[in-house]
């Protein structure tokens, strides 16, 4: 993940809101037509978005005040309503722009919450950034990563290129990134930056996960 002055609009801005369980069983049932459609069009027909299922994890994950890295258009934060949503891409609706993923600007013990949804795999210095992380964790705060596999992940971005704005907008080859990450390396890159009691939570029927991790 490199910074970039070029200001992006991501077209897919929302507020995401936790689904009503018949919601989410329609959704589920509509999974295979939702995987090629933008959030637009999901949410039109009434079904919960692709996109906005890792949102809804972190959603009921979240405590206190939430730094959310990689933030995108910062749908995650703007829909839970105490947090900062930092990126080194300019998207519109970031919070604030930053350099580096792993020289965040905020004081130690800053936050209950940091999120790495669906972008940990993306940056490069990720081992220095999970370190960061910790540092701007207060004593007790928690750790959320969401994460595809790197079999699934290389599918899921040729399925959806049409509607990943990376692809759209910003012209990334995403060819020379990780495009999924296994359980075994998340978890040693969060026990190495000093996180415990890692827990895996899968969720869309297993094709996704979320880790969850405590800082001591």
């Amino acid at each position: 993940m490199t910074q970039t002055d070029q200001p992006v609009r991501y077209y897919e801005k929302a507020v995401v809101e936790i689904p009503s369980k018949g919601k989410t069983l329609a959704s589920r049932a509509a999974f295979p037509l939702l995987s090629l459609l933008s959030r637009e069009r999901s949410a039109r027909l009434g079904l919960v978005p692709i996109d906005d299922e890792r949102v809804i994890m972190a959603l009921t994950h979240a405590r206190g005040r939430v730094l959310d890295v990689g933030c995108g258009a910062n749908n995650f934060v703007r829909s839970y309503g105490n947090g900062v949503g930092v990126d080194v891409v300019r998207w519109e609706g970031c919070d604030v722009q930053i350099g580096d993923a792993a020289q965040l600007p905020f004081h130690d013990g800053a936050f209950d919450t940091v999120s790495y949804l669906a972008c940990l795999n993306h940056i490069p210095n990720r081992q220095a950034s999970v370190r960061d992380a910790f540092r701007v964790l207060r004593p007790g705060g928690r750790l959320l990563v969401t994460m595809i596999t790197p079999t699934l992940g290389r599918f899921i971005h040729w399925l959806r290129r049409a509607n990943d704005p990376d692809h759209f907008q910003r012209h990334i080859d995403h060819s020379d990134e990780l495009l999924g990450m296994s359980e075994d390396l998340v978890r040693h890159i969060l026990e190495d930056a000093g996180f415990r009691n890692v827990v895996r939570q899968r969720f869309v029927m297993g094709f996704n996960s979320l880790y969850i991790a405590d800082r001591p």
